[in-house]
């Protein structure tokens, strides 16, 4: 039986992190799709298979003209840009859907267009929800989640946590706009603070130890042996609102406490998530989640979490949308 076929087109690098796009198509590659996924750098480097199903192109020209001579027909066309809904008439997919997981200013002029070609509109937080849905009558909240792998296992004590002292405190990902280095830079002030991951426009501060980009197998380890891990995102900013962070999963998946700026997305896993509304206020929360070891005390609830956000049940909730939308329309993709 030929396999059905997902195009996500050129937004990110296939090994750029691992964010939400490369875990959801990841979910149809282990259900029997084929994914191709189309990195961002253009070049001329020949296609290849990262995972079992799953092939990155390095030239989206090549892939829209093998669509175009009949040589790949898509089947679904998953696109989380705004801007790339510019080549679903080229794509012919069977069904498009639009995942919208960001709102940036620069994005605005592509949002309509991009819900309006949709057939199916995806959305990681509720403000992205209660924005998409009053333009599109078939737009579902999906939010972010953690692997099912990542949940409780053992984990590898890192070499660079074997020089600090501890308590050690944890910030991963990229510290771009939405991140509050005066947050993260106050919080280092009074205990060891360590960044996994890496400048995205802003400078990590001087008194945080820089531990660079980890896989995301060997980024575990390092919220499994953390005392404590942070989300200091700037509230401020509409982007900070509109997000879900995958991170957050990915700490109750190895049974840690967060540290969050208060916003909406965070308020939903009390035990798990302790909330700021102040500088002042972070700071104080970072002192009671190590004071009272929380994330030894909280740690099968927290663990609880992480197994009701996998990215497993995510996969069978947008399958059901898949599916119910083909009942409604008549579309076939099997």
């Amino acid at each position: 039986m030929k396999k059905k076929v997902i195009l996500y087109p050129p937004t990110l690098d296939w090994d750029f992190l691992k964010q939400r796009p490369q875990q959801i198509v990841s979910q149809f590659a282990r259900n029997g799709w084929t994914v191709i996924f189309c990195n961002n750098t253009q070049s001329n480097l020949p296609p290849e298979e990262v995972e079992e199903n799953i092939i990155v192109y390095h030239n989206f020209d090549e892939v829209l003209k093998m669509i175009k001579h009949k040589k790949i027909k898509v089947d679904i066309y998953y696109y989380t840009w705004a801007k790339t809904a510019q080549y679903i008439n080229q794509v012919k997919a069977k069904i498009n859907i639009y995942d919208s997981v960001d709102s940036f200013a620069a994005w605005y002029e592509y949002e309509d267009n991009a819900v309006e070609k949709a057939d199916i509109v995806l959305t990681s937080s509720q403000f992205l929800y209660d924005l998409r849905s009053k333009k599109h009558s078939n737009t579902h909240l999906i939010r972010n989640a953690c692997p099912e792998s990542y949940i409780n296992r053992p984990s590898t004590y890192p070499q660079e946590y074997r020089d600090l002292h501890g308590p050690i405190v944890l910030f991963s990902g990229a510290i771009g706009s939405w991140v509050s280095t005066r947050l993260l830079r106050k919080v280092a002030d009074k205990y060891t603070t360590v960044l996994v991951g890496k400048e995205f426009g802003k400078q990590c501060p001087t008194n945080v130890y820089d531990l660079g980009t980890k896989s995301h197998e060997e980024l575990y380890n390092y919220y499994a042996n953390a005392d404590v891990c942070l989300l200091p995102f700037d509230t401020t900013q509409e982007v900070t609102q509109a997000a879900c962070a995958i991170k957050l999963f990915e700490h109750m998946a190895a049974g840690k406490v967060t540290v969050a700026t208060k916003w909406s997305e965070t308020e939903i896993y009390p035990d798990a998530v302790l909330t700021a509304e102040s500088e002042d206020e972070f700071v104080e929360m970072v002192d009671k989640a190590i004071k009272e070891n929380l994330s030894t005390k909280n740690n099968k609830i927290i663990i609880d979490y992480a197994k009701e956000n996998t990215w497993e049940k995510r996969f069978s909730d947008i399958e059901d949308i898949i599916v119910n939308y083909c009942k409604q329309s008549g579309v076939k993709v099997d």
